[in-house]
């Protein structure tokens, strides 16, 4: 017996705004090792990651200067090396704020998918898009986790569709 489960995730539209759009359909069969998304999840390579390691990066939305801290993984190093980056950012069922990246980031290495935390920071491989995570988005192929903010995601949850975010490394 198959069973066929359909997701969705944040990706971009072809004018490059964030958008929701569905990721592929996975599948999995009765007669496999029985690994669920939540067991795919916890094979992160940074599944308890503290915002403390990595990093310093700073992220300004308006007069507002959050700061946090990407991880030592190639998707994050990668954004390291494009930095600083503006971003315009959408959100996304009142759990995320997307936007769309100038250039795609690698993906070496990393998982097929994974379950973001609240203050998680991410990288949406389908879309390019950079997440910043204030609610439980549940597991999802293509999302990889890449670094943390240090304090309460307020400030982000509040903001409009729209809005810009400056990224750069923290001094």
């Amino acid at each position: 017996m198959t069973f066929v489960f359909a997701v969705t995730a944040c990706g971009s539209d072809s004018e490059g705004t964030a958008s929701p759009s569905a990721a592929p359909a996975s599948s999995s069969s009765s007669g496999s090792s029985g690994e669920s998304a939540s067991a795919a999840a916890s094979s992160s390579p940074n599944p308890d990651q503290s915002s403390s390691d990595g990093t310093p990066i700073r992220v300004t939305i308006g007069g507002t200067v959050l700061t946090g801290r990407l991880w030592d993984n190639a998707t994050a190093r990668d954004l390291i090396e494009k930095l600083p980056v503006t971003v315009e950012f959408s959100d996304h069922q009142n759990m995320e704020k997307t936007g769309a990246l100038p250039e795609e980031l690698s993906t070496e290495g990393m998982p097929e998918g994974e379950d973001p935390r609240p203050r998680d920071i991410g990288y949406y491989a389908p879309g390019g898009d950079l997440v910043f995570y204030y609610g439980d988005v549940g597991y999802h192929d293509g999302i990889l986790r890449i670094g943390q903010f240090d304090g309460d995601m307020d400030a982000i949850a509040d903001q409009e569709d729209g809005f810009t975010a400056r990224v750069e490394p923290a001094d």
